[in-house]
């Protein structure tokens, strides 16, 4: 038998009831939203749990692979929650860490464990030749430790090459290819466009005769200055990528310069096979495949049925969670503080991959003020930027500076 409405709820008007109603509603919709919420998180965590590889044991006679895939950064550009999302809905821009393959570089020479290095670099985004020089030095001194290092690679550009040249062997797949050809730049003019067909005049003002940033809208060309800057700046580059490879290659630098210069009728000679040329060039040891490189290498090493490439290894990123200690941040001993300058340089705060003036320079406060940072590693990568929000930095630098 139904109950009849208390006296109460018969007194309530259409005003009140409606009220009533969506005040019902809305904690409806928020018990909701929040038990979705809950259900959501918890989904993510049983997957996580659900799918994660337990850590292998590093065992003796491993051999490290160095494959990393992505830009070579100095910082990520996404926070780790973002970037956690973005790797499970497969939307991620793949970015590796200067800082984590220099510490696994590093460690593997100590390492008694790692008998020797299965070094990729064809799969990573050129970022700079100050940053590939650094890796280059790195892997060299891992060379020099006694660990034996292969390179491989599908198809190596410039500076993929720079670091695979400091293996003591390196291969290729038969179909691949090797080109040096130099540095190079390129800009778009538009004075003939804007004011011969739109009409547009535009009035520059600078100061100094080597300031050719703004000259595509008042020239066709570069100016003599520029092209003077341009050769300066990149003959060096180029002179001491020439030197480093033949160095590590055993090669003669002018030499090998002769023979990037004659380039095109070396293609034709040998018909066009990048990878015979290459060979023949001394810049490879061999013509490869991965499968036969993997075979090499278990002949040398541990063979491992349960690998997928037949070999004891362990992949680099895996490597750095063994050498790296969960405890690091509560460590309580005098720090050097590593702040990242990375991206072009703008006022206010600024998200990671952009340098912030305010947010830079609290980061370079924040060490200053804290009494366990004893030293401050300024590392910058850009391109330039905002006058004001470099002048931001600047005093925080001479602050840092001032407080010893």
């Amino acid at each position: 038998m139904s109950q009849p409405h208390s006296p109460a709820a018969r007194r309530r008007g259409p005003i009140v009831r409606v009220l009533v109603g969506a005040w019902d509603a809305l904690n409806f919709t928020r018990r909701l939203v929040f038990n979705l919420l809950f259900l959501a998180v918890l989904v993510a965590i049983l997957v996580a749990l659900a799918t994660a590889e337990r850590a292998r044991p590093l065992l003796d006679r491993t051999t490290l692979v160095i494959a990393p895939q992505g830009a070579l950064v100095e910082q990520y550009s996404v926070d780790p929650v973002s970037r956690a999302l973005a790797k499970m809905t497969g939307s991620d821009t793949p970015e590796v860490r200067m800082r984590d393959l220099l510490r696994v570089v590093e460690k593997a020479g100590e390492d008694k464990r790692i008998e020797r290095v299965l070094l990729r670099t064809d799969r990573m985004t050129f970022s700079g030749y100050a940053s590939i020089r650094e890796l280059a030095d790195a892997i060299a001194g891992l060379r020099a430790s006694g660990k034996e290092v292969i390179a491989y690679g599908d198809y190596f550009g410039q500076a993929q090459y720079l670091l695979a040249a400091q293996a003591d062997e390196v291969y290729m797949d038969p179909y691949g290819g090797l080109v040096l050809e130099g540095l190079g730049r390129y800009r778009q003019y538009y004075r003939e466009g804007l004011q011969d067909k739109l009409g547009v005049d535009v009035h520059l003002f600078k100061v100094g005769e080597y300031k050719s940033a703004a000259e595509p809208y008042v020239l066709d060309q570069a100016s003599p200055e520029a092209k003077e800057a341009d050769l300066y700046w990149m003959n060096d580059i180029w002179q001491r990528f020439l030197g480093d490879i033949a160095k590590a290659r055993g090669l003669d630098a002018s030499a090998l310069a002769a023979g990037i210069d004659g380039l095109d009728a070396q293609i034709e000679a040998a018909g066009g096979d990048l990878a015979r040329l290459a060979l023949d060039q001394k810049l490879v040891d061999g013509l490869k495949t991965l499968e036969e490189v993997q075979d090499l290498l278990a002949e040398r090493g541990e063979a491992d049925e349960d690998s997928d490439s037949g070999v004891r290894d362990i992949a680099w990123d895996d490597y750095l969670k063994h050498v790296t200690s969960p405890m690091a941040a509560a460590d309580t001993r005098p720090q050097v503080a590593v702040v990242v300058a990375e991206g072009t340089i703008m006022g206010g705060r600024q998200s990671p991959g952009t340098v912030g003036g305010e947010s830079t320079s609290a980061l370079l406060r924040e060490a200053r003020e804290d009494d366990k940072v004893k030293a401050v590693v300024l590392r910058v990568d850009s391109p330039g930027g905002e006058v004001f929000a470099s002048e931001q930095i600047r005093r925080e630098v001479v602050a840092l500076k001032a407080a010893g």
